[in-house]
């Protein structure tokens, strides 16, 4: 194939839509890597939580039935409705006393943690599924880079959709050949981190200026209620 740093406008807008396609599918590929991975890790941290809360209603229940058991004994000739009710009072109140141990000393986290340790190998399924998605991964960036060292295409500019912003440029006649659409799309990226830059230097004044006046704030009211309280 022709060297892209000669190609003429068709030849040029024809073959960065050809790159475009490549890139596409390898950006696909992992898109779904990466959809496989979030559904597994999902998956992990919801079966980890209902086995956590599985759990404390287990271990609460096993605490009550001790307390209520002596009480079921004597009841159990007239229905032992009564201790019933009781019990599951008693089961309650326990599980309210665990709720409160577990928000001071963090067990639930702990016990997540713990059970996503354990837990670090997927399904064989899902291993399946991932395998099967990196071949196509690595197969696909293979052919793509191939593709662009045969038209002399620099691999610094293959990913990140760098082919569709600089058929977008050659297209609408922002530049005439690669080498002038490259400068174009390393001008439109310094412009896109520059406002990316004051976006970010934009909210973080405002949160200060904010914090700011909440400070100012709190400092008129705490002065005027310390004059209100003097006067009395």
């Amino acid at each position: 194939m022709d060297d892209i740093q000669t190609m003429s406008k068709e030849s040029l807008l024809d073959t960065l839509s050809v790159l475009d396609k490549a890139e596409r599918i390898y950006e696909e590929a992992l898109k779904k890597k990466n959809t496989i991975n979030s559904n597994w890790q999902r998956q992990t941290n919801e079966t980890a939580d209902k086995q956590y809360k599985k759990r404390v209603w287990e271990i609460t229940g096993i605490i009550s039935l001790p307390i209520v058991l002596p009480v079921l004994m004597d009841d159990i000739n007239s229905g032992g409705l009564n201790t019933v009710v009781s019990f599951f009072i008693m089961w309650g109140i326990n599980w309210l006393f665990y709720k409160l141990i577990d928000k001071i000393f963090n067990i639930q986290s702990r016990y997540h943690n713990h059970y996503l340790r354990k837990h670090t190998t997927a399904s064989p399924n899902v291993m399946n599924q991932l395998h099967t998605v990196q071949s196509d991964i690595t197969y696909n960036q293979s052919g793509l880079q191939k593709l662009a060292a045969s038209i002399n295409y620099p691999d610094r500019y293959l990913y990140n959709y760098d082919p569709a912003r600089l058929f977008d440029i050659v297209s609408v006649g922002r530049a005439d050949t690669f080498k002038e659409a490259l400068n174009v799309l390393e001008t439109d990226k310094y412009h896109d981190q520059m406002k990316q830059t004051s976006n970010l230097t934009y909210q973080s004044a405002q949160q200060a200026e904010m914090e700011a006046r909440a400070a100012k704030g709190w400092a008129v009211a705490a002065a005027f209620f310390a004059a209100n309280s003097n006067r009395r």
